[in-house]
């Protein structure tokens, strides 16, 4: 599996082999990430996609063209689903991840930095959209080294991210805060509150654990109430099973059930801080 990291950027400016264009069946250029390759990379993709792809390309299916004045060596173009017009079978959205890896493969590209494919006009789901391509590329045969999914909307990046986390988690050091998060809890309070922990875990991935308990916990406690934009002081007294108390994060939302991207405050009060300082103590005991 290549290493997959969310990006925040433009995808334009990426320093990989081959950068993955959302393109339309035409293959002539358009709006949206499709026209800012063309416009970035110059005429020479325009060219060589008349010369390559004179009937176009079919939904689904992937392939490449030279990169112009692109830092990247190659553009590999793929045409998705159009879920607003009524393109709605999932297998051709994670067709265009599968065939773009297979065209990656066939080139020797080692790098490959991807777009969210057929989540901005054409519609589909965010969070499917999301988890569709993070599936795909984790699941695929491929010789590539690094694959980079990136985003210049802030808020479609965190929602990556989030989700990469909770299925493709970084390593983390033995000695860090990070570690203290190796074992999920075997009940959250609602379903944002996984989405958390994994969050927090990555961040301290390879942050040092603190000398002291009182440090451990501000940290940590800071860290939380910058994620979910809500102090946990004043919660102290709410039962654990408060769910009035929740805090809704954009983020952590993936897309089902009533609590999807809802944090529990309560519960990290009463459960889940309580859960790693307790870690914490019979590390130094």
């Amino acid at each position: 599996m290549p290493a997959i990291a969310a990006v925040l950027g433009d995808i334009t400016t990426q320093a990989v082999d081959a950068i993955v264009n959302a393109a339309s069946n035409a293959m002539r250029g358009g709006g949206g990430v499709d026209g800012a390759i063309h416009r970035r990379g110059g005429p020479a993709i325009l060219r060589d996609c008349v010369t390559r792809f004179p009937d176009g390309l079919a939904t689904g299916d992937a392939g490449w063209t030279t990169a112009g004045d692109l830092p990247a060596r190659w553009v590999i173009h793929t045409v998705g689903p159009n879920y607003n017009a009524g393109q709605r079978d999932r297998s051709l959205l994670v067709s265009c991840y599968r065939r773009a890896l297979e065209v990656a493969d066939e080139l020797g590209a080692r790098s490959v930095a991807f777009p969210l494919i057929s989540a901005g006009v054409f519609g589909w789901p965010r969070a499917d959209a999301i988890a569709a391509a993070i599936e795909t590329i984790a699941a695929a045969e491929t010789r590539i080294d690094e694959v980079r999914l990136v985003a210049v909307d802030e808020a479609v990046h965190k929602q990556t991210r989030a989700a990469l986390w909770v299925r493709c988690p970084p390593p983390v050091g033995a000695d860090t805060i990070g570690s203290l998060f190796e074992r999920a809890p075997t009940q959250f309070g609602l379903r944002g509150d996984p989405y958390l922990w994994r969050e927090l875990r990555a961040r301290f991935a390879d942050t040092p654990l603190p000398a002291d308990w009182s440090t451990l916990r501000r940290l940590i406690t800071d860290t939380i109430e910058q994620v979910v934009g809500e102090p946990l002081t004043g919660h102290e007294s709410a039962p654990w099973h408060d769910n009035t108390a929740a805090v809704y994060v954009p983020a952590f939302d993936p897309g089902h059930g009533m609590s999807a991207g809802a944090v529990h405050v309560p519960w990290w009060v009463h459960t889940g801080l309580p859960i790693l300082l307790d870690r914490y103590a019979a590390r130094n005991e």
